[in-house]
């Protein structure tokens, strides 16, 4: 693996085009992903609150924002069927447009299937109201974070889906717009007094590791990308 660089292996999964240089660097940053979860996972297990969660979620709620909290309220307001909805059509819309795209939508949406098993699992109280101000209360667990497994992944897979079909000269807006909806999406949920930093910080791993997963190892099996799905249904549309 050392021998493999780095910068050829990002440029791989920035250009959506994983090989061997990528795949290379993928599996170990599963697991290293993998592993930081499993400790944050213990953490929160055995701990009423980490040193972070009061101190991180006070300055988020309190640091002026501005016109990004109409962005927070929007992002709060998909949760539940309304995320799910979202999830779906998501899949469909990449999936009639270019295969491959629809398949690694499809296989990074069961993060959030799994974020699922580890709530009832983890079964983590939301955050109270006497420390910290809850702007909106949200049914359910705590910990992951389901939308910060769900941005994650989505963000994720719409940047490596997409990547092939972008010019290389313009793909890092790609990914530079994929980091900025995640964050939003994590600081979103500490702002609305939803879930402590260490939930967003377990959901944006659950999310950052599934992915990379996918895209070493289910990926290598996909089709490959092209236009030629959409270009063929439409045309049997229009004959």
């Amino acid at each position: 693996m050392s021998a493999q660089p780095v910068e050829k292996a990002a440029q791989e999964v920035i250009a959506g085009d994983p090989r061997e240089s990528a795949r290379a660097w993928l599996w170990p940053l599963t697991v290293a992903v993998a592993i930081i979860f499993a400790m944050d996972t213990y953490l929160v297990a055995t701990q009423p609150l980490l040193p972070f969660d009061v101190p991180v979620a006070t300055f988020i709620q309190s640091f002026p924002w501005g016109p990004v909290t109409y962005i927070f309220a929007a992002i709060n307001y998909t949760a539940g069927y309304v995320q799910v909805a979202v999830g779906v059509a998501a899949v469909l819309i990449l999936f009639l447009v270019e295969r491959r795209a629809g398949y690694l939508m499809a296989i990074g949406s069961i993060s959030s299937g799994l974020d699922n098993l580890i709530k009832l699992a983890m079964a983590r109280q939301r955050p109270a109201a006497d420390l910290i101000h809850i702007l909106t209360p949200a049914p359910g667990y705590s910990y992951p974070s389901g939308h910060a497994v769900f941005f994650t992944w989505l963000s994720f897979m719409l940047a490596f889906s997409l990547a092939p079909h972008v010019r290389p000269r313009r793909r890092w807006m790609l990914w530079i717009a994929a980091a900025i909806v995640v964050f939003l999406a994590c600081c979103a949920r500490v702002w609305a007094g939803a879930h402590w930093p260490s939930d967003v910080a377990g959901g944006f791993l659950l999310g950052l590791g599934w992915s990379a997963f996918v895209v070493w190892l289910p990926e290598r099996w996909l089709p490959s990308p092209s236009w030629k799905w959409f270009t063929a249904r439409r045309r049997r549309v229009t004959s």
